[in-house]
């Protein structure tokens, strides 16, 4: 059969000369102007006037050999001022592209997907390059600002200068600790965002010019492959930007406002949960379990999650460690001799939900799946996966992911599970099928097959149990997107367990996410407490910060604890509980669904001057001032606090139960924060009265 290789431009930077550009359409809202434009190759958006798109931009390719497709308009139509429909034909290829635009009514914010297909008669083609999105800046841009980071270190902030390219991107076949896809750009009036929705291997370009900047994203072209027949069809990820007149904080809460409608089950509320994990790394038993759960009860907690190691595996159990095991998820015997039920049980008799870890997409060497099935796991870079070493069950073979769901949703129904952690800790790399499979799967791209597969299989759990919460954790914020948690709750933000270190973590996570989603616990507490895990520079020991500081560190998003809570001083556990209280009954619809202002720079991980984020209700009649003294010199230090109803009286609430009252334009001028000591942290509630 006659194969064709390809790069695909349907939404590639190609430009041609304003008096040839074969078609506009504009999308209207009353904060933008969205201007669509094809010419020949290209299908770009900019905003304001489409004569701004440079006269002789030059193509965009990738690798040699391949060849850029020209699109004619087949139909289009705009049923309102804030949506487009496009149907593309290729000029010489058997392809057809169907692209939607939509401008949300409530942000401003433009989306658009995209959906190529094959025309049903001709040669299959060979998809081997895409761009998701091109987006035009025709406005000088000042700065840049995008997330970097590691294992541990995620999502820090990071500032570039407007005139210089940028290239973010990921290969380990999932979003990646290295960058987020997302980037902000700062005009001196403005602020442009930019988002790639997708899990796998991904990529976001910045390209500036002498008249503006240009934005690519979408797939990462590397090692992508994926073969379009006469019924084939490729979904690119989903793109979002837009532009806002204002600062960074004015464009967050348009982009927090998109991703929280779009979120599973957007009004409900994240519990506060108490979780195993960092108390037994791995070793959980039915007698320790048991003892914790009223513990939980006591600190006032409203899940109780067991976390990794409470399986065996189809032979029986082992003593071999807990990610050895992880495929045919049945309970331990030797760990949980009744079974986890009598734990769940528990958990109600306290009126807790009851949480349990999985790592459904990761087999262990001891799994019965490595010798029934190899051709369900992925052989990455062409190899199958090494015997002792854990392999990654490919979702995208569809009896590899029924068999993951049938073992996952029947320990959750007989269990009586209602907090699923989905854990992923490995890398895909560009991914791989196993030799044998028909070419109806092998055609496809291994990692859009697999992203395809987990998305389905995500959303087939939600819908057998609409009760569960899911929340998505890959040793952290490796794998933590606007693709992922469209279809799951929340996300664990990071493995890190220091709270200096994790403060900087919510800075930058909570540009690219909004709050409810990143959920983070109280961990080291006391300082020492979980010496022995992962020690060294990247997690090790910080002696920094009391015991108030580090629970409103945890606080900033959706919260939890996972600490030795039973071996607490009574003084201790009393201060956990007034503020799992305070954040239970108070702070949390603040939180998740209020506008985030962030008052300071992110604070570097190993210290910094002052850091403080304030959250206000989007009615403007409440907000939460939380504010850290790191290194900085003063002891005091002047918040602005924007948001509130200017002539609206307030009373102020501290932390130390001193209260006040002001209006809210004298705290829109500024709440002073006095800490006497470095490390201390000062909680301010404003109600309205």
């Amino acid at each position: 059969m006659n194969r064709r290789q390809f790069l695909i431009t349907s939404t590639a930077a190609s430009f041609v000369r304003r008096a040839e550009a074969a078609q506009t359409w504009s999308l209207v809202h009353e904060s933008q102007h969205y201007v669509v434009a094809l010419s020949g190759a290209t299908l770009v958006v900019t905003c304001g006037d489409a004569s701004s798109i440079p006269p002789d931009a030059p193509m965009i390719s990738v690798g040699a050999g391949r060849r850029p497709v020209t699109w004619r308009v087949s139909t289009a139509h705009q049923p309102d001022a804030r949506t487009l429909r496009i149907a593309l034909n290729a000029d010489e290829h058997p392809l057809i592209a169907s692209i939607t635009f939509a401008v949300d009514e409530a942000t401003g914010l433009l989306s658009r997907t995209t959906v190529l297909r094959h025309r049903g008669i001709g040669a299959d083609v060979d998809v081997t390059a895409t761009v998701a999105g091109c987006y035009r800046i025709a406005e000088p841009i000042a700065r840049v600002l995008y997330l970097a980071g590691e294992w541990a270190h995620e999502t820090q902030p990071r500032r570039g200068q407007g005139d210089q390219p940028l290239l973010l991107e990921s290969r380990t076949g999932k979003t990646g600790f290295a960058y987020q896809p997302y980037v902000a750009l700062r005009t001196d009036a403005a602020t442009y965002l930019c988002e790639v929705f997708w899990s796998g291997n991904w990529s976001l370009r910045v390209m500036p010019d002498a008249d503006g900047v240009t934005l690519l994203g979408g797939f990462n072209d590397w090692r992508f492959r994926h073969r379009l027949g006469p019924t084939g069809s490729l979904e690119l990820p989903t793109m979002l930007f837009g532009r806002c007149d204002g600062d960074l904080n004015v464009a967050t809460h348009r982009l927090h406002d998109w991703r929280r409608a779009r979120r599973p089950d957007p009004d409900r509320s994240i519990p506060v949960q108490f979780n195993s994990w960092y108390q037994y790394f791995g070793e959980p038993t039915a007698e320790a379990m048991l003892a914790l759960v009223p513990v939980a009860k006591r600190l006032g907690c409203e899940a109780f999650v067991v976390d990794a190691g409470w399986y065996r595996t189809d032979e029986g159990d082992t003593a071999s460690e807990w990610e050895m095991r992880t495929g045919d998820w049945h309970t331990s015997r030797k760990r949980f001799p009744n079974g986890l039920r009598e734990v769940s049980e528990a958990c109600r008799t306290y009126d807790l939900s009851f949480g349990l870890w999985f790592e459904p997409e990761v087999i262990g060497p001891l799994s019965a799946v490595r010798r029934e099935h190899p051709e369900w796991l992925h052989h990455i870079d062409g190899r199958a996966p090494a015997a002792n070493q854990r392999a990654v069950l490919n979702l995208g073979v569809p009896a590899a992911r029924q068999h993951a769901f049938e073992r996952v949703t029947r320990i959750l129904s007989t269990v009586g599970v209602e907090w699923m952690k989905w854990d992923f800790n490995a890398d895909l790399g560009a991914g791989g099928w196993a030799p044998g499979l028909p070419y109806v799967l092998t055609d496809q791209d291994p990692l859009v097959a697999h992203y395809d597969g987990l998305y389905r299989m995500q959303d087939a759990v939600r819908r057998w149990f609409p009760d569960l919460l899911l929340e998505m954790c890959a040793s952290g914020g490796g794998r933590m997107d606007g693709a992922i948690l469209s279809h799951a709750h929340v996300n664990w933000i990071s493995d890190q367990p220091g709270p200096l270190r994790k403060l900087a973590i919510h800075f930058g996570s909570q540009l690219a996410h909004p709050a409810v989603v990143c959920n983070d616990w109280l961990i080291e507490w006391p300082p020492g407490g979980i010496a022995g895990y992962d020690e060294g520079e990247a997690a090790g020991v910080d002696e920094r910060g009391d015991l108030e500081f580090r629970l409103r560190v945890a606080m900033l998003g959706s919260f939890g604890i996972s600490a030795r809570a039973d071996n607490w001083p009574k003084a201790d556990f009393a201060v956990a509980v007034e503020h799992v209280a305070l954040y239970r009954d108070t702070l949390r619809p603040i939180i998740h669904a209020g506008d985030q202002y962030l008052l300071t720079p992110a604070p570097p991980v190993d210290g910094g001057d002052w850091a403080a984020i304030w959250y206000a209700a989007k009615d403007g009649r409440r907000g939460v001032l939380f504010a850290f003294r790191l290194e900085g010199a003063d002891a005091a230090r002047n918040f602005p606090l924007p948001g509130l109803l200017p002539r609206v009286r307030y009373r102020v609430r501290r932390g130390g139960g001193e209260t006040a009252e002001a209006t809210g334009e004298a705290l829109a001028g500024g709440l002073t924060v006095m800490l006497s000591d470095r490390y201390r942290s000062e909680l301010c509630v404003v109600e309205a009265l």
